[in-house]
């Protein structure tokens, strides 16, 4: 999210703490019937009292055409974007937490191996079979990877649906490798340490934040 967006969500006192699971996508430019260019920046966030739904809209500047055919743009100087937020309040049973390890594997007589790594541009595709049936087809998703200090990799992955109007599922899922054998081999074959929340959904509230 932009930073902008975050100052003034948190302003407005949302998104100050640690979220159960939250996510945000690649910003998108779009232009209106006049002309006008925008860049919006779509995110979600949960913790346990709240789902929040985002769009960051900043102004773009138009500075003309270049060399590609493609338009030149910059963000307006003096603001002018604002932050629409969908606000639900979220009440239930508290989040469980589940380990889950990778089942052995067993030796290939054919030969190496090749698909211990996975790849794959669908976030909840890198959990259980398990998780991904219990969760379905998610409303959102999203995938980190971080680079901790030690060596390794820590893989973060979130995602929620909307079951009905009144219900949603939300999954958190945290795994970390060492780097022995080799980064890649020790992160395919770490638990998944994950948390699971099943609350209820109030009905939306709308407000719109100036940047």
């Amino acid at each position: 999210m932009p930073e902008q967006a975050r100052h003034a969500l948190a302003a407005a006192g949302w998104a100050t703490t640690d979220p159960l699971a939250a996510s945000s996508y690649t910003p998108t430019t779009r232009r209106d019937a006049g002309g006008r260019y925008w860049r919006d920046t779509d995110a979600w966030w949960i913790d346990q009292a709240t789902l929040l739904i985002v769009r960051a809209r900043e102004a773009l500047t138009h500075l003309g055409t270049g060399s590609g055919g493609r338009p030149r743009l910059r963000r307006a100087h003096g603001g002018g974007g604002t932050v629409q937020v969908t606000t639900h309040q979220l009440t239930g049973p508290v989040p469980t937490g589940q380990r889950w390890s990778r089942p052995p594997q067993t030796s290939d007589p054919a030969g190496d191996r090749t698909d211990a790594v996975r790849f794959t541009d669908t976030s909840i595709e890198l959990l259980p079979r398990a998780v991904q049936d219990e969760l379905g087809r998610p409303t959102g998703q999203g995938a980190l990877r971080h680079y901790p200090p030690h060596g390794g990799y820590r893989d973060q992955v979130s995602a929620y649906r909307r079951i009905c109007a009144t219900e949603l599922l939300v999954v958190c899922a945290v795994r970390e490798g060492g780097a022995y054998p080799d980064p890649d081999s020790a992160i395919d074959a770490a638990d998944w340490h994950i948390t699971t929340y099943r609350p209820q959904v109030g009905t939306p509230a709308e407000s719109v934040l100036t940047m």
